[in-house]
Parts: structure tokens; C-alpha cells; sequence
């Protein structure tokens, strides 16, 4: 883009599009305005074309420092510690005209050069700061205009744009480089367009970052540096620096692939902006070659990424073996267990996560404890344990959660008064109720009696005569004692009278106070409980086998193990019969706690992926293939058990699980290969190539298996050869753009915006799926 007033609007196609500049039609110096008019008649003193009126005017642009709002983001992030190897560090502008506001040189085409650069320098290398903690010298700009022994000082254009009085006072923060170490990582001039472009984001944009570079709505300049960072980690620092008075020290093309031979004195460098970062040794496999193990032991038709333990197939001759190489199949585990009697003997386990969806057993009533959970294998002798560890497991959990447990107790408490109420037939309530049926029972004649006796003021009649007290009568059985859940469930005239009675507790009297607060507790407490939180992972995993190191395995939930192990955390606190039937009428079927709408299926993640990405996403969408703007499944609890172990709970059953890295914004560097890589980036990595013509596919859309260089030979040869004691990792940017313009079948050179596309470091993506993909590919961008 050259020259234009405004940016045009963006292709409604793209989220993020990239432009070569944005150059202003003005920049900065000193102009000649000239007025004259012609008009027929005119008076001797308007200005007429041979006696034209002219006035200087002086534009200013920035040119020694920058200010702060105008740094949108940068990346790694200020003081971050990380993986940065095969990252190029970048600076993001909210200015997007600022690279191009000096006109200090211009290219061959007459194409004006950015007037500044990020360079990126190690530890060690520069001399005020060895340690790269972004440590500045403040100079003013007389100062700079002045002498340095042994320094050389910016040679500023003074006659095109004089220095102002009072920007000679203006106090610069200012950077001492070494001249072999400039000539290291200054990028020739014709590599500077490349390291700078324009990044517009339209509305349509609806990114998520966790960095300090945002992807917000708006026109950005993005200045990238051209350096590596080093895989056998360490600090860096970035410095935004002017390049005026030093664009004829930058090294060609030929020249920086050689020593510098020139003079030692140091350069005094303006430094726009800086910020440092840490970079960790890189030993560990990335993110392909983690997921790429997944897929390699996924065993004939995915059938090992089921969660279970490793059955050999092995012949069953005997029903008896059929019956434990099925059980096995289908998640069960032998586990030793006693009979009440005391027997030792074993049974059969099977957890909430299973690796084939489980038939539903029908209708049962509530179990009262563990026992009647209990499943005996008449014609084996043995017991199936599985839904009586779910009752103990649920009580267990009840119980070490003491403001569970009495939330619970005074929730029972006020279902049964308001039952009561509802159920009695004085609406004026319990206490007229006592009145009347004591007046009933000849309270008013003793109560007159009594008035009418004299009183009789002698020590007779004062003496306390001994007295048996009667045997109090029988208690009446409450009114709730024969409201049984069979009862509320068959009665719906019932069930709503007493639905209606509990409002209030529920929220569904339309009170505008909502729920009652031990109702609400309770009632999120089970719903978290049902989604498996809290339960101890032995018993979700009872084997080690099931779950190997470096291991992804999906599973379906057992409703009827959720079941239970809500019955047994409702088993806590039964005083009275009613309360089974209370519990049904808060959280049955019809209650606060109805089932799934849809299966409940999930996946384990055993692997360095969980801490090495903590902010890993997993899409699941029910339909294998991909579509195109479809409805990813509800995940209903995603949590990180352990420090490499990964939970996650989908709400249906997926045909497609994406995993993928975190979308982290706009970055720019290269990529590793599909089978992981070296300790060396640069020896293995890859460009993935993105489409820049319609022909090929949407814009920046990958290329299905196009990458550079084709041989898969690393980039080594594009890096340029350091001198001894010199900075290293720094690309050749120039001949790696005509590289990749030829292997886009393009005409070098490669301009800035197809560059910035190329060298996008886009988040890779690993799919799994019940069907092959026929669209699109295991990596996206």
C-alpha cells in the first residue's frame, strides 16, 4: 500500500489483514505554503500568481522518543519467562503511521524505509547492560549533537530538518552497541520493509490472548526483529531504535555474512522503546510430538484411546473366560473385597468412566446405604462393587464437607415445616392449631373453674402434697409419616400442593428474593458433585494401566454411577421417612436436579501438555467433519487433577476433539514438523506456507501440506554464518523472502504484508474423530 489518505475497508472475509505501510502524505520537515488569486479587476493587494503570498510551516514528527500509549503490545511479554526459540520477537504500535513519518532514505522503487528497527541483543553483548535487565543511558539531545570520546554519535539531517531550540533539552533514553555486534543484527536495508507492515483487525475479529500483544479492533504498525532467540536459552532484551544517522552503517547483503573489519568505536543508539525476556532451554518435545504419540498408539481404530486397562486377545475357550475377557473390555477391574462374613474374596470394579456407553438400569428406589447397592453375581459367587463404592464414595464426600452436610440438615428442616403447613387443614397455621384443639379438649372450663375457687391463704393449704405424674399419652404420627416417594410420584395433585409449599425454598413462588440460600448451596454442591468433583481419583482411575504416562483417553460417563453417588451424599442427616420423599421433591426427576439432556462423555489427558500449556483448549463438536460454523459441545468441568493430568466432561458424545494450542494472539516465527523436533529449532523447523492468491485457497489460509523448504532440511541456510564472538540466530531476512516467494509459485520480492502472512506462528491443533476429516487439517491458523 502506498500513500494512501486512509486505510480502505478490510476484506469482510478476514479477521486480521495484513498491509505493506501506511505512509503519510505529509512527513515531517520544513514546507512552503503559496496563495495567490486571479481575478479580473482585482484590487493591487491581493495576491495574484507573479506576487504570490508564501509562509513556512515546520511538521514535526516523533524523532527521539515515543510515547507510551502509543505501545499497543509486545511479545514474549515485558519480564516473561518461557519457550521463545522459534519465536521473533515483535512490537505492536497503536501509531500505525509512525514507521514511515521521517523520509530518511528511500529503496530503489523510490519506496520510502522505516526510519527504525527492533533489534534483539543477548546476554553479554551489550556493555551497559550484560545482563539484558533493559538498562538505558539518558542523554539529551545537545548531547547527542555534541562529542563522545571513542563513541560515534547519530549523524542527524539537520539541514532538511533543523534540530528545534527547545528539542535540545528533550532527554533521550540511549543504548551503547558495540560495532561488531550492530553489524551482527542490523538488518540490511533492503530487509527493513520486511520487518515492518500494518496490521488492520475488523470487527469480526473475536481472538482470545492471554499475551500483552491484544488483538483488538484497529490499525497497528508491527515492527518485528529478525533474531531467534538462542534454544539453549537465556535473557534477551528488544530495542526499538531510530535508524536516522545510521541507515549507511547497515550492512548489505554480502557484507553481513562477513566479519566486521571496520572502526571499534562504539554507537550511541536512540532506544524508542525496550523490554526484556527470558527464554528456557528447550529440551522437551513440543506440541506436535506430543499429540503425534497420541495418534501413533491409538492402536487398530482408535480402540487404545479408550479408558481401560490393556487386554491382551487372547483365546476365551470357556464361558467363564468369555465373562472376564468381556468385563474387562468393558472397564471392569478385579479388586479384592471382604463379605460381611469376613470372607476374602475378590469382586468386580468399574468407575464412573467407562469405555463403552452403559445400558441404564431401570428404576429403582433410593438406596438407603451402601449394602443395597451391592450387585451379587449369583453364577460366578461374586459381588459387582462398583455402585456400592459410589454410594460410600458419595457419603464420604458428604461428610468431610461439614457446610455441606448442615446446609443439608436445615434444608430438611424447613421442607418438613412447609409440608406440614401445606398439609394442614388451619390455614391460620400450627399455633391456632394447638389453640383450637386445646379448647377442644376443655381447656376454657378448667381455666373458669379455676378462676372461680377461692383462694385459700394457710400454710395448709400452700403444702405440696406428693403426686404421680401421669404417663403421657401416645404421640400422634405426623401427617408427612405415610407420604412416601412412590406416593408423590403416582399423586400429582399431591406432588404440586406440596411443590407449591416449598416454593419459596426453591425459588418458584416467583419471590423476587430467589432461592433459599441453603437450597442454593445444596443444590450446586450435588450438581458439582454429579460432574464428578471431589470424588478421589482412585476411584475414577482405579488402575495405573489405564492412564500411562503421556497418554489421551476418552470415556463415557455411567449416569447410573453419578446416581448413586449423589444418593449416598443425600444419605447424610435421614431422620424421618418424609425426608426421602423431600429430597425427591427438591432434586428428583422434576426437581433442581434433572438429568443430562445428553450423555455425558469426556476425556483424561495424562501429559507434559497439561503444564508446558496450561491454557490448552479442547473443542468437541458432535459432528465429525467440519463444517463450518457449527456448535461446539457444552464442557461441563474441565480441571487439572494433578499437575500433568487434565479432566474434562463434555455434555454429549463428540464426533470430533480438537486439541490445540492456545490462541495467543498474532506471533511470527517458524514451526516445528509434525514429528516433533530437535533441541535446535533451526536444524528441523519449517515455514507452513499460507495461501496469498485466491487460486490457492482464502487468504492466510494454510496450504495443505506445503512447507519451506520442501526437503524439510531446516533453515539453517537462511540464518546468517556469525562471526567469532558474534551474536548468532539472526535470519538472512532478505533471501528468505525470496525463497518463500518461490515456493509460492510468486515473482520476488516478497512484499511486507505475504512476508508477515508466511511467517505467522500460528497455534497448532491435533483432531480426533469417530470418522475420517474430509475438510480441513490436523494444524490451522
Amino acid at each position: 500500500m502506498n500513500r494512501p489518505e486512509h486505510l480502505s475497508d478490510p476484506d469482510p472475509t478476514l479477521n486480521v489483514e495484513f498491509r505493506d505501510s501506511l505512509v503519510p502524505r505529509i512527513t515531517a520537515g520544513g514546507y512552503t505554503l503559496t496563495a495567490s488569486q486571479t481575478l479580473t479587476g482585482a484590487p493591487e493587494y491581493l495576491p495574484t500568481a507573479d506576487k504570490p503570498v508564501t509562509r513556512h510551516i515546520e511538521v514535526r514528527a516523533p524523532r527521539f522518543t515515543v510515547e507510551p500509549e502509543w505501545v499497543h503490545g509486545a511479545y514474549p511479554p515485558p519480564g516473561a519467562t518461557g519457550l521463545y526459540d522459534d519465536v521473533l520477537p515483535h512490537l505492536t504500535l497503536d501509531r500505525p503511521t509512525l514507521p514511515w513519518e521521517r523520509e530518511e532514505h528511500t529503496d530503489d522503487d523510490g519506496k520510502r524505509l522505516p526510519w527504525l528497527a527492533l533489534l534483539v541483543f543477548g546476554e553479554g553483548e551489550l556493555p551497559g547492560d550484560p545482563h539484558c535487565l533493559g538498562q538505558t543511558d539518558q542523554r539529551t539531545v545537545a548531547q547527542l549533537t555534541g562529542h563522545e570520546d571513542g563513541v560515534v554519535l547519530p549523524a542527524f539531517d539537520t539541514t532538511t530538518e533543523p534540530i528545534a531550540d527547545d528539542e535540545t533539552k528533550t532527554v533521550c533514553r540511549t543504548v551503547l552497541v558495540p560495532p561488531a555486534v550492530f553489524h551482527a543484527v542490523a538488518p540490511a536495508q533492503h530487509e527493513l520493509p520486511l520487518l515492518t507492515h500494518v496490521r488492520h483487525v475488523n470487527e469480526q475479529h473475536q481472538g482470545v490472548t492471554l499475551t500483552e500483544d491484544r488483538i483488538r479492533i484497529g490499525d497497528y504498525a508491527v515492527v518485528t526483529g529478525n533474531r531467534l532467540p538462542s534454544p539453549d536459552g537465556g535473557r534477551y532484551v528488544a530495542h526499538l531504535v531510530s535508524l536516522e544517522g545510521w541507515l549507511d552503517r547497515l550492512p548489505s547483503g554480502e557484507e553481513a555474512e562477513e566479519a566486521y573489519t571496520g572502526t571499534p568505536e562504539q554507537l550511541r543508539l536512540i532506544s524508542l522503546w525496550s523490554w526484556s525476556f527470558e527464554t528456557l532451554a528447550d529440551h522437551a518435545p513440543g506440541f506436535a510430538a506430543l499429540t503425534e504419540h497420541f495418534v501413533d498408539t491409538e492402536g487398530k481404530d482408535g480402540t487404545e484411546l479408550l479408558l481401560r486397562v490393556p487386554v491382551a486377545d487372547l483365546p476365551s475357550p470357556s464361558a467363564e473366560q468369555r465373562e472376564v475377557t468381556e468385563r474387562l473390555h468393558d472397564g471392569y477391574l478385579p479388586v479384592s473385597c471382604r463379605t460381611e462374613s469376613g470372607r476374602a474374596t475378590f469382586g468386580w470394579y468399574r468407575g464412573p468412566l467407562v469405555a463403552q456407553p452403559v445400558k441404564e438400569q431401570s428404576a429403582t428406589d433410593r438406596r438407603r446405604c451402601a449394602a443395597e447397592a451391592l450387585i451379587h453375581l449369583e453364577q460366578y459367587g461374586v459381588f459387582d462393587v462398583s455402585l456400592a463404592t459410589a454410594f460410600t464414595a458419595g457419603r464420604g464426600v458428604a461428610l468431610s464437607d461439614h457446610q455441606f452436610a448442615a446446609a443439608l440438615l436445615r434444608l430438611r428442616g424447613k421442607v418438613r415445616t412447609a409440608a406440614e403447613q401445606a398439609l394442614n387443614p388451619t390455614p391460620a397455621g400450627a399455633a391456632r392449631a394447638r389453640i383450637e384443639h386445646l379448647a377442644a379438649g376443655g381447656l376454657v372450663g378448667h381455666l373458669r373453674e379455676a378462676h372461680r375457687q377461692p383462694v385459700v391463704a394457710s400454710a395448709a393449704a400452700n403444702t405440696v402434697r406428693a403426686a404421680v405424674t401421669p404417663v403421657a399419652g401416645a404421640t400422634a404420627l405426623p401427617a408427612l409419616a405415610d407420604i412416601t416417594v412412590q406416593r408423590l410420584r403416582d399423586d400429582a395433585e399431591l406432588r404440586d400442593r406440596l411443590g407449591k409449599a416449598v416454593g419459596d425454598i426453591t425459588g418458584g413462588s416467583g419471590e423476587p428474593a430467589g432461592p433459599d440460600e441453603d437450597f442454593a448451596a445444596v443444590r450446586d454442591w450435588l450438581l458439582r458433585l454429579r460432574n464428578l468433583t471431589g470424588v478421589p481419583f482412585a476411584h475414577l482411575v482405579p488402575d495405573a494401566r489405564m492412564l500411562p504416562a503421556e497418554s489421551l483417553r476418552f470415556f463415557h460417563v455411567d449416569a447410573d454411577w453419578t446416581t448413586t453417588l449423589v444418593e449416598g451424599a443425600l444419605s447424610v442427616g435421614l431422620a424421618h421417612r418424609f425426608d426421602f420423599t423431600g429430597d425427591d421433591l427438591l432434586f428428583g426427576p422434576q426437581g433442581a436436579l434433572p438429568e443430562p439432556t445428553a450423555p455425558v462423555t469426556g476425556m483424561l489427558l495424562r501429559s507434559r501438555l497439561v503444564s508446558g500449556w496450561p491454557a490448552l483448549e479442547i473443542r468437541p463438536y458432535a459432528n465429525p467433519t467440519e463444517t463450518g460454523g457449527e456448535t461446539p459441545l457444552t464442557v461441563l468441568r474441565r480441571e487439572a487433577l494433578a499437575e500433568d493430568v487434565l479432566l474434562v466432561l463434555f455434555e454429549g458424545v463428540p464426533g470430533r476433539v480438537e486439541i490445540a494450542e492456545p490462541q495467543q494472539g498474532v506471533h511470527f516465527g517458524i514451526d516445528e514438523p509434525d514429528k516433533g523436533r530437535s533441541d535446535a529449532p533451526l536444524d528441523d523447523g519449517m515455514i507452513r506456507l499460507r495461501s496469498v492468491k485466491a487460486e490457492t485457497g482464502p487468504i492466510g489460509q494454510e496450504m495443505k501440506d506445503a512447507y519451506f523448504p520442501k526437503d524439510g532440511g531446516g533453515l539453517r541456510d537462511y540464518v546468517r554464518e556469525p562471526g567469532e564472538g558474534s551474536p548468532g540466530t539472526v535470519l538472512r531476512t532478505g533471501r528468505l523472502a525470496d525463497g518463500l516467494a518461490g515456493a509460492l509459485g510468486l515473482q520476488p520480492p516478497l512484499s511486507p504484508a505475504r512476508f508477515a502472512i508466511q511467517m505467522i506462528n500460528a497455534a497448532q491443533r491435533r483432531i480426533f474423530t469417530t470418522a475420517p476429516v474430509t475438510t480441513g487439517d490436523h494444524r490451522n491458523g
